[in-house]
């Protein structure tokens, strides 16, 4: 079982970043606002969408990498960081999707 501190600090605010971001996602309607609270998911989350789009992927390279060179619980660790990674990543585009089909549709 993995605890919070076995993913790193930046690990874990990047993950968090990417699930607040997720999240946002469901008010994302296309409709873009700029005078209150809906400039956040209008604005704002998919700018910082786009930025994770290719953050996390380098995160994954990165962690890949680290694994060729660890130690066996080390690499266990760590394919259980990038195992949880992708799933993130996945739900991030999957849940954009929609925002985007809408904006570029």
């Amino acid at each position: 079982m993995m605890k919070l501190t076995d993913f790193g600090t930046l690990r874990l605010g990047l993950l968090a970043i990417t699930l607040l971001v997720i999240m946002l996602s469901v008010f994302a309607d296309g409709t873009t606002y700029m005078h209150d609270w809906r400039i956040v998911p209008s604005v704002l989350a998919p700018s910082i969408m786009m930025m994770l789009a290719f953050a996390l992927p380098l995160e994954m390279t990165m962690t890949r990498i680290f694994i060729t060179n660890a130690e066996p619980a080390e690499k266990r660790r760590l394919k259980r960081i990038l195992k949880l990674e992708a799933i993130v990543y996945i739900l991030l585009i999957a849940s954009w999707t929609p925002f985007f089909i809408t904006v570029l549709g």
